[in-house]
């Protein structure tokens, strides 16, 4: 059964909007980035909103005879749809302190991934230069690089592996 414009809209919106807070750093933050009227989550995360919303736009799109309910409930989606966009366009406006707290751990772990694929790459580009290589003199420069990039690659990814351990208690 095809699903009326309106509530076709109200989806394409949704996923629009989801689609905004993936591409948000969406730590927790220390207060509450909407008042209590207007979303009743604990959590401070966008996802922990965008979840609220889409229990009610859940509760909206269902068969309910309650016309006033369902008008008031219409109402608060949309003002919450609204406040999350706004939120996501105004995420670098924030002071320091008001920004979602980042994870040390996954910053640190995300730094590392780039420093292995530029590892990566720079071995792949040393290696075609090897097998270009006319002299042997050459080719043992470009052998020697190779192996130190592998070293730098395995400390890479162990420090990787490192930072994926639960840690330990002392």
């Amino acid at each position: 059964m095809p699903q009326p414009p309106a509530q076709q809209r109200l989806h394409a919106m949704l996923d629009l909007l989801r689609q905004q807070i993936a591409q948000q750093p969406d730590g927790a933050c220390r207060q509450p980035r909407f008042d209590s009227q207007l979303f009743r989550t604990s959590g401070t995360r966008l996802a922990d909103y965008l979840r609220e919303l889409e229990g009610n736009v859940t509760q909206l799109t269902a068969a309910d005879s309650d016309v006033a309910r369902r008008q008031w409930l219409a109402e608060k989606v949309l003002d919450q749809i609204a406040a999350l966009q706004r939120e996501c366009q105004s995420q670098q406006l924030r002071v320091k302190r008001e920004r979602p707290r980042v994870d040390a751990r996954q910053t640190k772990r995300e730094e590392y991934q780039g420093y292995e694929k530029r590892l990566l790459a720079m071995i792949q580009q040393r290696e075609q230069h090897l097998a270009r290589a006319e002299t042997l003199s050459v080719q043992q420069q470009l052998i020697r690089e190779v192996d130190q990039l592998q070293e730098r690659l395995a400390r890479c990814r162990a420090a990787i592996y490192k930072l994926e351990l639960p840690s330990m208690p002392r």
